[in-house]
């Protein structure tokens, strides 16, 4: 009677200790097992990476609105990240088309907690849901809440457009509102509120948040909306059109008929567009170049007219910038004597693709004179040149979208004026120029390819304490009820 009494508590115990080591979620779509993860500070919560929202937009599927993930059987490993959608930068066998993948982060599973959605920025071309690479949770599960990240496509896999039904664009946004409807389904299961989400977004990420905002097919789906160094309420200038047609020509592909352009695209492999894509990127210069579409379905309208008629999701919004956003990304190119005289002696015709506007010749000639007056643009005065390139693409939006947005809902607005010793932008001694674009999401996301993250005891924590804590405005206006 003992000995089986022994081998019951053990039996029972290990049972126990595999429980708590890997626990098993049961959806309505099927059964997920996920990790033990640890905070910054040591504090434990549970991990599950790797979770398909839709199915592999694979073959006749790519550039096509993505299709809910169907119920599997038995239960799937989400112990471990996924494939990240294809991108420049990240090992080949980390990559897969296959990557409509989210992660779920929680401290318990019977508890409604407020819940917020990551959405990475990068430019619409890098980005993801990676836990170590691009969007490490343990900064964030220091507070009392439930945290989605998502992957969704990007590049030409995302918002390759020929403007007719072959390839209407946005399908990188539709991804994005398929893991909204993911979790509005789903994460109760996970300890999460759906009646209290919050999206967050920084940059092509905060970009993404403004569209949500104005999209219908968002509504509904969240509560709140933190949107940093982005938004699409301005005239920024994007033609995907243009885009595809040149994709189309450098892989030598059919150029204009849509059913033939999508057709032979659909043929190469997701390498040789993604590095035909990445060619393009000149100067070392932020160059978004694929972004939405007015498409009759993600987007009605343009979402600057949107939200002047008020016709947007009323929800509360924070927003803001870093003291200097884009101010010293020109300096990669202080030594390049050859390119700043010929901006200098072409600034009309370089003006256009560098601020992402369409400008006529006036507005060019107020443009220069306001912020450089009768100098010259050489090595001696960078910055007054990328103050241009912060006002013109990011700091005009936000200002945009608050004018806009505070006639209907509370706007909250902040400036980001830290400097740590890490930033985006560093000179020839590793020491940052500013408080540049990003560098403000290092306290609250933990990103691999950075130079270093912070740790619990670099004299930079107070601050990532600070961003994540419910105690500031920052985080508690988003996530705390």
């Amino acid at each position: 009677m003992i000995n089986v009494l022994k081998v019951l508590i053990v039996f029972f115990g290990f049972k126990l200790i595999c429980a708590q080591i890997s626990p098993v979620v049961e959806t309505n779509v099927g059964k997920i097992r996920g990790s033990i993860m640890k905070t910054e500070k040591g504090s434990e919560f549970l991990g599950f990476r790797g979770i398909r929202y839709a199915e592999a937009p694979i073959g006749e599927k790519r550039f096509k609105a993505p299709i809910a993930i169907k119920k599997w059987p038995g239960v799937i490993d989400a112990t471990h990240d996924g494939f990240m959608c294809p991108q420049i930068g990240k090992p080949i066998n980390m990559m897969s088309e296959d990557c409509l993948i989210l992660n779920v982060y929680t401290k318990s599973l019977t508890e409604k907690k407020s819940v917020i959605i990551y959405i990475p920025g990068g430019a619409n071309i890098y980005g993801g849901s990676h836990s170590i690479e691009t969007a490490g949770p343990e900064y964030l599960m220091e507070s009392d809440i439930v945290l989605v990240t998502i992957s969704f496509r990007l590049g030409a896999l995302g918002f390759l457009s020929t403007r007719t039904k072959e390839a209407p664009g946005n399908v990188g946004y539709l991804d994005q509102v398929m893991a909204f409807e993911w979790v509005h389904d789903h994460i109760t299961k996970f300890g999460g509120n759906p009646k209290s989400v919050t999206i967050l977004g920084m940059s092509s990420g905060s970009f993404a948040v403004t569209l949500h905002l104005a999209s219908p097919l968002s509504q509904g789906l969240f509560h709140k909306a933190i949107a940093m160094s982005g938004s699409a309420i301005a005239d920024l200038h994007f033609d995907n059109l243009q885009c595809t047609q040149k994709l189309a020509r450098e892989t030598s592909c059919p150029i204009y008929n849509p059913k033939d352009v999508v057709s032979c695209l659909r043929k190469l492999p997701w390498q040789t567009i993604v590095g035909v894509v990445d060619s393009w990127k000149f100067y070392n210069l932020t160059d978004m170049k694929w972004s939405y579409e007015i498409d009759g379905n993600f987007l009605t309208k343009s979402p600057t007219v949107t939200f002047a008629e008020g016709n947007f999701s009323k929800v509360p919004i924070l927003t803001g910038i870093t003291k200097d956003e884009f101010t010293y990304m020109i300096y990669s190119q202080e030594n390049n004597s050859g390119l700043l005289n010929d901006i200098n002696m072409n600034f009309e015709k370089y003006a256009p693709e560098f601020f992402t506007h369409i400008f006529d010749e006036t507005k060019i000639k107020k443009l220069r004179n306001f912020y450089l007056g009768n100098e010259a643009i050489d090595k001696e005065n960078l910055r007054k040149f990328g103050e241009i390139f912060s006002d013109a693409i990011i700091i005009n939006a936000i200002n945009r979208l608050i004018q806009l947005a505070r006639q209907y809902v509370d706007v909250f607005y902040y400036r980001f004026d830290y400097l740590g010793r890490y930033g985006i932008f560093e000179n020839w001694n590793r020491k940052p120029l500013g408080v540049n674009h990003g560098d403000d999401l290092q306290y609250v996301i933990k990103r691999k390819y950075l130079r270093q993250t912070i740790k619990l005891y670099d004299p930079e924590w107070f601050m990532v304490e600070r961003m994540i804590s419910g105690k500031h405005r920052w985080l508690k206006m988003a996530a705390f009820q």
